[in-house]
């Protein structure tokens, strides 16, 4: 190309469209690198797939640009004679004319080789070619790992680790300088494994008991050793554990992760990050995470679908991976309890992070415990609220408002204030329909809910919102569809194995009800707060069908699990509980008193805090079991102790109880009064509580219609959570409608809520079958006069 100039040059690039060929070539490339991406993302295929991707595209450029030019630059004619000189030369020279003239390469036939081989069919072919060749190392590869064949076969393909089967994480051996640096990585890693679907990390509470029954000192847990580890992991019979190092190259960290046989130590993986700085350990924890985790044998898929860190305001690391591991725990995995005490450890590594006291309180909230602590951390995240974000401040205002003042207005305006700049914010959507549904707004309340679900489909908590509220709207047949999906997102989530339980019940299909909690509380064996909870719901399936025997035991389970827990107002909790079976159901006062008396005596009440003592429930109790003095004590000690303010969501209990000491002293009007507002007040949580009060009190006044009317709203008002007042309402309201019904000469009506009251204790305690044996008599007398 000597002697060409830069016109010739641009010349001959116009002549080949070189531009256009390029733009064309370059968004194609762009076009096949986003559809790898897709497959690499929604495939699960390995992350080196796309580099590869982008190395054969590169390779390919000059191969299409050569073409270009080839294709374009026109054909050569060969070089040759005149023919009549030829002729002469061959004609005057024999010799000439007989030997035949030596070929010379020439610049036609160079063209003409490049233009045979260098063509667009051949390019784009050989380009494919590339492409299928590297689809089949990737399939190779792939099918290797699933097999579980090779170095790259996942360790789960190849038998060596049970899917779910619990690993142990030991901690990290420092060789820093840093006595902290270890904890730190050891506690990331933790997190980072614990988002696995396909194995579960030892919880370090488990860890715990399992040192104390090897009678070591369970601060042990803080110096776990990878030896330590392996015999805890072989005498619980765990398979594997993992160990690692920190150490120092220069001023680079080195750390190592290894996967150990328990049994064995035989090594079954090991690999190696380097972090150029301190401030680069957690990425490279992240990627040693991820690399053991698709050894191990998880999908790339679920690998890459972690989600990324909340969005919300601390300039801790590691106090926000703390908290969005909680906010995952508690709301996509169900576990409150685990989800509580990561909020805890978020608070401790950063003591103004808002949204982490925020948390806490929530989760308190909505486990029913604990009421003076929600109420201190949701101070706490008010109190720090000006440093927050906009949507974070707005979230801690109407969550302040909601959970502490009980300014439903306040709640309800920070909440539309927020929504007005961010309309699908689905924690604000979610948590105003929870005021609504408070107060009585059902409507609002489950267009919310649903609009949460279309914001968000991938958190279970307005899923099971909507059911509650679809349900007492009668939308029954939108109701089982979301509580469908709620099961098959999440299966075995709390949030809806215990709606699943609720709707079973309030169908009346108690054995069902059964079967869902003991199912979860048999897959949550270890986790305390499952075990307290299912226990609960179990207490009152049975109480509900007459098996006091059993009510009453798995009442002393939760009892125990509280106490486990260092859960004392829980405890005494449970006792009330006990106490309302004694005197709803046995109408034995003295032994209703006995029992809260003897959880009073291993915890007494100065020991509890004052917004954890259960004023209005222990009132309510001694009223009806005629100690009506102790009561009034208890109510007046209430209104001293709590400010005005703090006592808003228990002002419902206080006109119950005040209702119960007026039964109790017969001031029946001054009931009727009180009870009516109760009922009033409970109208968004449980629009049938109550009725079944004001029946039992027009009824002691003699007033069998409005009796009649109550007892019958109570039954008939769609509530999917009934199973809690049904406890002590049900059966009861069936004897007394039985016999009001038969004073009035309905015999029709008498013998149908005779007969639900025999069904519902066909298997009833021997204590109680002589009421069922009297419904039964009355249910044949009446037929016989029919």
């Amino acid at each position: 190309m000597a002697g060409w100039t830069p016109q010739d040059i641009w010349a001959t690039i116009r002549r080949a469209r070189l531009i256009r060929v390029l733009i064309i070539y370059v968004g194609a490339s762009f076009a096949t690198l986003q559809m790898v991406d897709v497959f690499v993302q929604q495939l699960g295929i390995p992350d080196w797939f796309f580099p590869g991707a982008i190395v054969l595209l590169i390779v390919g450029l000059p191969i299409i640009v050569a073409t270009a030019l080839v294709q374009s630059a026109p054909a050569p004619a060969p070089e040759s004679e005149p023919a009549s000189a030829a002729f002469e030369s061959a004609s005057m020279i024999p010799e000439l004319a007989a030997a035949p003239e030596p070929r010379v390469t020439t610049a036609a036939d160079v063209a003409g080789v490049a233009r045979h081989w260098l063509t667009w069919r051949k390019a784009i072919m050989g380009g494919v070619l590339a492409f299928a060749i590297w689809g089949v190392v990737v399939t190779a590869y792939m099918t290797m790992r699933t097999l579980g064949i090779g170095p790259v076969g996942s360790l789960v393909a190849a038998g060596v680790i049970d899917p779910g089967e619990p690993i142990i994480l030991s901690d990290f051996e420092n060789n820093t300088g840093d006595s902290l640096l270890a904890v730190v990585v050891t506690e990331a890693f933790r997190i980072d494994f614990s988002q696995s679907p396909l194995i579960q990390v030892m919880r370090p509470a488990q860890v715990g008991q399992v040192l104390a029954r090897m009678e070591k000192n369970p601060e042990s847990l803080l110096d776990l050793d990878l030896a330590l580890a392996r015999e805890i992991a072989m005498r619980e019979g765990v398979g594997a554990v993992i160990g690692g190092e920190i150490g120092t190259a220069g001023s680079s960290f080195v750390i190592s992760v290894r996967l150990v046989s328990a049994e064995t130590d035989e090594l079954l993986a090991a690999f190696r990050e380097t972090a150029d700085d301190s401030s680069s350990i957690i990425k490279a924890v992240d990627r040693l995470s991820n690399r053991m985790r698709e050894r191990i044998g998880e999908s790339l898929k679920t690998i890459r679908r972690s989600e990324p860190l909340e969005k919300v305001t601390t300039s801790s690391m590691e106090a926000l991976r703390k908290y969005t591991q909680a906010v995952r725990v508690s709301e996509i995995g169900g576990d409150e309890a685990r989800g509580l005490t990561l909020f805890e450890e978020a608070i401790a590594l950063d003591t103004t992070f808002a949204m982490a006291y925020r948390g806490l309180a929530i989760g308190l909230g909505n486990m029913f415990q604990e009421r003076d602590r929600q109420v201190a951390a949701m101070g706490k995240a008010y109190e720090y609220r000006q440093r927050l974000t906009e949507r974070e401040r707005y979230l801690t205002i109407a969550q302040y408002h909601t959970d502490v003042t009980g300014d439903r207005n306040a709640a309800i305006n920070a909440f539309r204030s927020l929504l007005d700049i961010r309309p699908n914010d689905r924690t604000a959507l979610n948590n105003l329909g929870v005021v609504y549904a408070d107060m009585g707004d059902y409507e609002q309340a489950a267009d919310l809910y649903l609009s949460g679900i279309e914001a968000d489909s991938s958190n279970p908590i307005p899923y099971g919102n909507a059911v509650d509220m679809l349900y007492a709207l009668g939308r029954l047949d939108e109701m089982r569809a979301i509580l469908a999906v709620l099961d098959e997102k999440f299966p075995g989530n709390p949030f809806g194995v215990f709606r699943q339980a609720a709707l079973a019940s309030a169908e009346g299909d108690y054995e069902a009800a059964e079967r869902h909690i003991a199912g979860m509380k048999e897959a949550g064996r270890g986790n305390l707060a499952i075990q307290a909870d299912a226990s609960g719901w179990l207490s009152r399936i049975a109480q509900v069908r007459g098996q006091l025997t059993d009510a009453e035991r798995h009442l002393g389970d939760a009892m125990a699990a509280n106490a486990e827990r260092g859960l004392p107002a829980e405890y005494v909790g449970n006792a009330v509980a006990l106490g309302f079976l004694e005197v709803q159901i046995r109408g034995s006062g003295g032994q209703a008193v006995r029992r809260i008396d003897d959880a009073l005596a291993r915890y007494p009440w100065a020991s509890l805090a004052p917004l954890d003592r259960p004023y209005t429930a222990m009132a309510s109790l001694v009223a009806r079991a005629g100690d009506p003095e102790r009561a009034q004590k208890l109510i007046a000690e209430f209104e001293a102790e709590i400010q005005p303010e703090l006592r808003r969501d228990q002002e419902p209990w206080r006109h119950l109880a005040l209702a119960d000491i007026a039964i109790a002293e017969g001031r029946d009007e001054d009931a009727i009064a009180e009870l009516r507002i109760f009922h009033r007040d409970r109208q968004g949580w449980c629009r049938a509580c109550g009725n079944h009060e004001l029946a039992r009190a027009f009824e002691v006044m003699g007033e069998a219609d409005s009796a009649v009317a109550h007892y019958e709203a109570y039954i008939t008002t769609p509530w999917i959570w009934r199973l809690f007042w049904d406890v002590g309402a049900l059966a009861l309201t069936y004897e007394r409608l039985g016999t009001l019904y038969e004073a009035r000469g309905d015999a029709e009506k008498a013998i149908y809520y005779y007969g639900k009251l025999v069904d519902l204790w066909e298997d009833a305690d021997p204590e109680l079958q002589p009421r069922v044996e009297s419904a039964r008599r009355a249910i044949q007398a009446l037929s016989a006069d029919r």
